[in-house]
């Protein structure tokens, strides 16, 4: 069942040139079911207009990120598996690999949290070390 619900996102991205976090608050839908949730949203960026993403946890350690907008991508992160994908831009597509380290994935009946840490490159070369926490 889809229900209403308050998304906070905290992030924490490590590059060769620093540290970058940020945190925000939206508010989105989440369905629960046995085998999987979805987490749905809608980021109002300033920058480069609303951006639709659609999170599904998949038995608690694959997680799937979808967003569309100006830059979209399909993200796959599961521990200790890379996988590919193309981020689209306006100025073209870039081929993006993502390193899963680690998928936590818990819920009760007050809400729930996703923890992911995973590692970023594109064309082969390395970008950032990434975490990224989501409450609910």
């Amino acid at each position: 069942m889809k229900k209403d619900a308050v998304i906070r996102i905290v992030s924490l991205q490590r590059t060769e040139n620093g540290d970058n976090s940020s945190e925000m608050s939206v508010v989105g839908t989440v369905a629960y079911d046995d085998d999987k949730s979805i987490i749905e949203y809608i980021e109002n960026n300033e920058e480069t207009g609303p951006e639709e993403t659609t999170i599904t946890v998949s038995n608690s350690d694959t997680v799937s990120i979808v967003r569309h907008g100006q830059f979209s991508s399909e993200m796959m992160v599961e521990k200790g598996k890379r996988h590919l994908t193309f981020y689209r831009t306006p100025y073209g597509e870039l081929t993006m690999g993502i390193y899963g380290n680690q998928v936590d994935w818990s819920r009760d009946e007050t809400g729930a949290v996703l923890k992911m840490r995973y590692s970023l490159d594109f064309n082969n070369g390395f970008v950032s070390e990434n975490t990224m926490i989501i409450y609910i």
